[in-house]
């Protein structure tokens, strides 16, 4: 029981790119990307929000450089306070133990998107 996450193309969805486990920071991420394009106010203490089947996140490249910014800055301002079963109380560890996987997500994910594809973020708890 926990927290799964994927990155895939519109076109594939039962083709996972992208998986992660448990990154709590990178979820608290999406959660207020979530919010943003579903016109909802964004609150920045707020749980892990959204849960699969909502339709996930549309990445495109203005979502890239606002992630991309968050993995150089450690997602300081995505802190998780709740989400025992998200990872919360190892997010600083995810977040090390991610950082090069969260950095292939972004070059694969620019590239795709310079392709004409649309790329998804989802999870599932």
């Amino acid at each position: 029981m926990g927290l799964d996450q994927y990155a895939f193309l519109k076109q594939t969805p039962d083709q996972d790119e992208f998986y992660w486990r448990k990154h709590a920071r990178l979820q608290q991420f999406m959660a207020r990307e979530f919010d943003k394009q579903k016109g909802e106010s964004v609150d920045n203490s707020y749980n892990l929000g959204f849960n699969g089947g909502e339709g996930g996140v549309k990445i495109d490249n203005e979502v890239l450089d606002r992630l991309e910014e968050a993995i150089k800055n450690k997602y300081y301002d995505y802190f998780a306070h709740d989400g025992f079963f998200w990872g919360q109380q190892f997010q600083e560890e995810a977040v090390k133990e991610y950082e090069e996987q969260d950095k292939k997500f972004l070059a694969w994910a620019r590239e795709k998107i310079k392709n004409g594809e649309e790329v998804i973020y989802d999870c599932s708890w």
